[in-house]
């Protein structure tokens, strides 16, 4: 009887152990990736003049979240190279060699790996609306394939442009929304569908014992979202898109999305969409969001700090062109990336966004929100040149 007494308490110590261990463990599995989309959607020097203290200040910022990588939904330059007057096929290699080679090195010398999907100025930027421009598009997109080097096993016509890749515990896919079609913006239509659907449903079938989910893209496909300085690119048939009805069969947990230079995060099917991102020399804000992984949970945090574009415009290939300089106040330095919104996406009892904050609270999850940049905010119309703030200390209700 002495010997049983005895043993419970034993027993329970182990159970203790047993869970301390076990709940060490998931903090041990815990990884971080940072996802920033449309950096810089610019053409850039390295080191460019006027701009790198704040892209250093920024990237490092980046560096210190001790990311395993860092992912960028589309828009790293601004890839205005073609032009009815021009040898296209001259210009494209030429400029692609400059920019993405600086793209590449500043990555490469603030020691981040990246991953990089295709955004619309990867392919020239929309629209697409002339026979010309469109044979340039294949250009465009063996440039990407060639200096971003992304895994090649994509379908056979987006090899480069669409790939996926296994890191631990996920499975992360980046599609080619750059399709040949017709649409509003001409010869190409925002969308995955066809032999590029048939490959995304395929790598999810084929991959169904990875913990989570995360499906890149450079288009928004669920809104309305805000915009600011941004054409509004969308996947426009949206929730009803076959790319998002796999996604939704296959329990996909997020969709990483940029275009539109502000943040608006919307949950539908069980899905998290984040658009988000920044437009750098043009807006007065940028972001990048923290993610961090286990076993159980995901738990996503964007980072938001103030930036002043100012002086005359920075020379580009044609006139879409933003300021010269680009500053980081001391004040903002000090004070550093601050949050703007988070949630986890819990598995534990099934799959559940709790404890949403700032952005990710459903009544920031649509809207129609616009703003221009800094330099047009003396504009007719009236637009503002700043997006409302929204501040992850304001009241939390969901």
């Amino acid at each position: 009887m002495n010997r049983l007494v005895l043993s419970i308490p034993v027993l329970f110590s182990f159970l203790l152990v047993g869970c301390s261990q076990s709940n060490d463990k998931e903090i041990d599995d815990t990884w971080t990736f940072v996802s920033m989309p449309d950096f810089l959607n610019v053409d850039c020097d390295y080191p460019q003049e006027g701009w790198e203290d704040a892209l250093s200040y920024i990237l490092t910022s980046v560096k210190e979240e001790n990311p395993d990588f860092l992912v960028v939904a589309g828009d790293l330059v601004m890839g205005h190279w073609d032009s009815p007057e021009w040898n296209d096929k001259d210009t494209i290699a030429k400029y692609a060699d400059r920019y993405y080679s600086a793209w590449t090195r500043r990555m490469n010398d603030h020691g981040l790996k990246f991953y990089t999907s295709i955004g619309d100025h990867e392919v020239g930027d929309n629209p697409w609306n002339n026979p010309k421009k469109l044979k340039a598009v294949k250009l465009y997109k063996n440039a990407f394939a060639k200096y971003l080097d992304m895994p090649k096993n994509g379908p056979d016509h987006m090899k480069g442009t669409a790939f996926w890749w296994r890191h631990k515990n996920v499975l992360f896919i980046s599609t080619d929304v750059f399709e040949e079609g017709e649409s509003d913006q001409g010869f190409i239509k925002a969308g995955v569908t066809g032999k590029q659907l048939e490959w995304l449903r395929q790598v999810l079938e084929e991959n169904k014992d990875a913990d989570h989910r995360i499906v890149l893209g450079h288009a928004p496909t669920l809104g309305p979202v805000r915009k600011w300085s941004s054409s509004g690119l969308m996947i426009k048939e949206g929730q009803d898109s076959e790319f998002w009805q796999t996604m939704k069969e296959y329990n996909v947990d997020a969709y990483l999305c940029g275009e539109v230079h502000a943040i608006t995060c919307t949950e539908r099917d069980g899905i998290m969409q984040v658009a988000h991102g920044g437009l750098i020399g043009y807006n007065t804000r940028t972001n990048y969001m923290v993610v961090k992984v286990s076993q159980n949970k995901i738990e996503l945090e964007i980072k938001e700090i103030e930036l002043l574009p100012h002086g005359n415009h920075l020379w580009q290939t044609k006139n879409n062109r933003p300021l010269e300089n680009v500053t980081i106040s001391k004040e903002n330095k000090a004070k550093g990336f601050y949050p703007v919104g988070s949630v986890t996406i819990s598995k534990t009892d099934g799959k559940q966004f709790i404890n949403r904050k700032g952005y990710f609270l459903r009544k920031y999850e649509t809207s129609n929100e616009y703003a221009v940049p800094i330099f047009r905010k003396d504009n007719d119309q009236g637009l503002p040149y700043q997006l409302p703030k929204v501040l992850i200390n304001e009241d939390q209700n969901n």
